[in-house]
């Protein structure tokens, strides 16, 4: 909330803030996500083509530090996807975010385990404090 307070009053006129919902108890993200999205490497977010060919903000885990994050030879969307699952789906039956697209935005360390009703309150708190 005091980010998207602060986005606003910096003159913003609208801040993107899905990754702020990846905790609450109503959202699917899967185990090995939220515990991503919960640990230290959630604090180093960048821009990505490998998992799905098109440029997306995720966390950086290992199959990005190796390949780089952005990479000519990911295949183009919606081929990339298909094929990086078989090493996706090995890693994390055990328990890795590794080889996983860990969707992020650049303030995903401040995630919060809260309803999304509440959050939702929060931030349309902040908003209001921002006008």
């Amino acid at each position: 909330a005091k980010g998207v307070a602060a986005a606003m009053a910096l003159g913003a006129a609208g801040v993107q803030i899905g990754t702020a919902y990846m905790l609450c108890a109503e959202a699917t993200t899967s185990a090995v996500h939220r515990a991503a999205l919960k640990s230290d490497a959630a604090r180093v977010t960048a821009l990505t083509n490998l998992f799905t060919g098109r440029p997306a903000r995720g966390i950086v885990n290992r199959l990005m530090r190796e390949i780089g994050p952005m990479s000519p030879a990911a295949p183009a969307f919606p081929l990339a996807t298909a094929a990086i699952a078989p090493l996706r789906v090995k890693a994390e039956s055990l328990g890795s975010g590794e080889f996983s697209p860990l969707w992020a935005g650049q303030n995903a360390s401040r995630c919060k385990e809260v309803s999304a009703a509440l959050l939702t309150i929060e931030l349309a708190g902040a908003l209001e404090d921002a006008r």
